[in-house]
This record gives structure tokens, C-alpha cells and sequence, in this order.
């Protein structure tokens, strides 16, 4: 829901600019309410035909200073609108991972000690890898530097362990 809200904030940030250039081009530079928006949206999404530009000196000063902040707000909304479209895809891959079922070939690949079983923090890891919250290079580095504070490879970290590993 927070997504939505940024999205909905910044969506609304970019309408105020084009609003309030559509009302300094409409009083400033004199044009129609046509024109005024026209350009306004051109000059807000970069697109900027040319057909139609800022003329007096008034004006050149709020665009100056106007589409630097109007092009920013425009940026942000569609960087929101692209962290939308990524939170949903990411949302309906963890959904799609929780709930299929465990196969074999699962089995295998989460038995990272090889065991032929796997623990409930082997199932946690490979589901969380599934999800593409964690990478295997992530993995393989945490589990060498658990190596190094268990050194008589017992599979626990003692708090001798621990200390010794400070000296």
C-alpha cells in the first residue's frame, strides 16, 4: 500500500507543475489555456517540440528554476511506477514460491550440507534463494565465515569459539 501512495504522491506533484506552468504561461507569457498546457506538458516531459517557447524575461526566470523541480518530480514518478512494477512481479514470484510444492530435485538442491535430509534453516534458505532475496555467492560467504568461528566443525558457534575468534 505504501507503494501506491508514493506513486499516487508523485503522479500528483507532476499534475501541480504542469498546472502551475499552464497558469504562469497563461498570465505571464499571454497564451491560451490551450497553448498554456501544451506547452506546459512538453516542457514537463522533456519532449519539447519547440514549437513554442518562453519568451519574455519573466517567464525564462520561473522556467529556469520551474523545470529543473518539474522534471525531478516527473523522474521520481516514474521511478515509483517502475518500484511498483517490480514490488508486484517480486510479490507474485515469493507467492508462487511459498505455495508450490516440494519436489525432489528441491530436496537435492537445499541440502546444502549434504546430508541427505535438510533442516528447517536449509528449507528457509532455499526458499529465500527461490525468491531471489538471496544469491548463492551470499550463501557460500556466510557459511565461510560461520566455518571460521566453528573451527572443530561441530555445526554450532560456542561462545569459547566466539571469544577465541576475537584474540
Amino acid at each position: 500500500m505504501r507503494i501506491r501512495l508514493k506513486v499516487g504522491l508523485a503522479l500528483g506533484v507532476v499534475v501541480l507543475c504542469i498546472g502551475i506552468g499552464a497558469l504562469v504561461l497563461y498570465f505571464v507569457e499571454h497564451l491560451d489555456w490551450v497553448d498554456s498546457v501544451y506547452l506546459s506538458v512538453m516542457s514537463v516531459t522533456t519532449v519539447g517540440y519547440g514549437d513554442r517557447a518562453f519568451k519574455t524575461l519573466p517567464g525564462r526566470l520561473f522556467a529556469s528554476i520551474w523545470l529543473l523541480f518539474s522534471t525531478l518530480a516527473v523522474a521520481r514518478a516514474f521511478l515509483y511506477l517502475a518500484e511498483a512494477r517490480i514490488d508486484k512481479r517480486h510479490r507474485k514470484i515469493t507467492n508462487w514460491v511459498l505455495h508450490r510444492k516440494i519436489t525432489v530435485g528441491d530436496l537435492v538442491a537445499a541440502d546444502i550440507n549434504n546430508s541427505g535430509f535438510i533442516s528447517k534453516s536449509e528449507y528457509i534458505i532455499y526458499k529465500l534463494k527461490e525468491m531471489g532475496k538471496i544469491k548463492e555467492k551470499d550463501i557460500i560467504q556466510i557459511c565461510e565465515q560461520f566455518s571460521k568461528l566453528d573451527p572443530n566443525n561441530s555445526g554450532k558457534i560456542s561462545l569459547p569459539n566466539l571469544l577465541e575468534s576475537h584474540l
